[in-house]
Formats: structure tokens, sequence, C-alpha cells
């Protein structure tokens, strides 16, 4: 959950938030840790009986209390909140030289993104088989997590293992038949991705919205040729980012830029 300082009532947030739990209810109380209460009192500067705004993982934003000795906080009222996008989207993004994937996860959450999967592919130079110690995806979770606190999202996005760009295609293909999947390449003939979107919203019945997107983006070099067509066979659609060659930690920033516009007017 997500701590955010209160002011004036619901009409203006402050950007300062927190990770703190979920699972909340109206009059229950909030456990806080040493840790909470140094953010609220010391941070945040509030004082006992103060009113914030506590936002969980699943989308709920709720109105809190600080409660005597700052050992607990009250919830006392669910609020109504439009911050996240209806639509889930999924970033699968082969993974840049040295700590660029930094970069993308954070960047990535701030445009909505639900789940990311760094992948290695053909042209990566972090090659499939690596190594990536826990200590190494935590830093990637907590990335996203402030990133969602600064963009005051009720959701954390889910950061997955790295895997193969192969066994993706894999996974994907036991449950995808209602995902709208797009792979990212630099063809001159290739559409491009509003333009596809817009194709798969109208194809959709009446009242309907495109549910799930998944957007795959290459490393520096992009993908290989046996890359794209297995990407085809499982269902991708090649599109284009515009007539510019974007580096790795740019395309995918303005794929989700894309995609985070259009779904937002719809």
């Amino acid at each position: 959950m997500v701590l955010i300082k209160k002011k004036r009532r619901l009409q203006r947030l402050s950007l300062q938030a927190y990770q703190v739990a979920s699972d909340l209810q109206i009059n229950s109380a909030i456990a806080l840790t040493s840790e909470q209460r140094h953010y609220l009192c010391n941070v945040l500067r509030l004082d006992i009986g103060a009113e914030f705004i506590a936002l969980d993982r699943q989308g709920g934003w709720w109105l809190a209390k600080l409660s005597s000795e700052a050992d607990n906080a009250q919830i006392i009222d669910k609020l109504e909140n439009n911050s996240e996008l209806d639509t889930q989207i999924t970033l699968g993004v082969a993974m840049p030289k040295g700590s660029n994937i930094e970069s993308v996860i954070r960047q990535s959450t701030e445009l909505g993104v639900r789940q990311i999967v760094p992948l290695f592919s053909d042209r990566t130079v972090i090659k499939s088989g690596t190594e990536i110690g826990n200590q190494k995806r935590d830093r990637w979770q907590r990335i996203a997590e402030e990133a969602a606190e600064l963009s005051l999202r009720t959701y954390v996005p889910e950061i997955n293992a790295p895997q193969s760009f192969k066994s993706w295609l894999g996974d994907l293909a036991q449950n995808s038949a209602q995902i709208h999947k797009y792979i990212c390449v630099t063809h001159p003939d290739a559409t491009h991705l509003l333009t596809s979107l817009q194709s798969a919203y109208y194809a959709l019945p009446m009242g309907e919205q495109l549910t799930q997107i998944m957007i795959a983006t290459g490393c520096e070099g992009g993908w290989t040729t046996r890359e794209e067509e297995m990407a085809i066979a499982s269902g991708f659609i090649p599109v284009s980012l515009g007539d510019r060659v974007l580096s790795a930690i740019t395309a995918p920033v303005v794929a989700l830029s894309i995609v985070s516009a259009f779904l937002d007017t719809k």
C-alpha cells in the first residue's frame, strides 16, 4: 500500500508516497513498522490524528488516520480513483546492456504497465542462461514500487524473472487468445503501432474494450529474422514506432506512450 500525505481533504494530493501493505477494510487498523512510522512522522511530518491517503496494490484508495503514538493507522473510508488504465499491459523487453533495464522499468511503470518480462534475445549482450541473482531482481521490484509511488499508481507492476524470448513465446501459447500482441520492428513497411491499435479497437463489438495488450521490444540491433518469425507464428503483429531507429531504452517508452495515450482517449 502507498501512503500519500493528505492536503485539503482529497482536493489536492502531495506527490509523496510510500509502500506499506494491502487487503484493507474500513475501520481496520494498519500496524506500522518502525520504518513506516519514521517516514510518516519525520519525513511527511504528520501529527497524531492527521489524515492521509493509503493506496493498496489492488487498485484501492483509502482514507486513513494516524493513530496515537503513531504505532497504527486507522482506515476510515474507501475512496474513488481512476489512476489506472482499464487495459492490462505487458512489456516483454530484450534486456539492454549494463543497468539500463532499470530505466526501462522505472519509465514503463510510470506509463501504466502491469507486467514487465526481461528477455534474453539472440542479440542481447547478456546471454540466456546468465544467472540473475535475487538481489538484483529485488532491486528491480523496488524500482517499480518507487516509480508507482511517484506516479500515484495503485498497482505495482510485477517484474518477472528474466527468460529467453523463445521460452516466453512458448508460455504465451498456453493462454493468449484474447491478448493483442505486437512486436516492434524497424521494417519500413510495418504498420505503425497506433494504426494497429485503432484497427484492433474498432474491430471489437460495440461497447467492448481492449482488455490485454502485449508489447515486445528488442535490444540494440533489434530482433533477428528468426525471432520475428517465431513471434509472428505466436500471434504477434509486427509494428513500427516511426521512421527513426530508437535505442533499446527509448523504444519501450515510446511504445508504451503510444498505447497509454490511445487508451486514455477511449
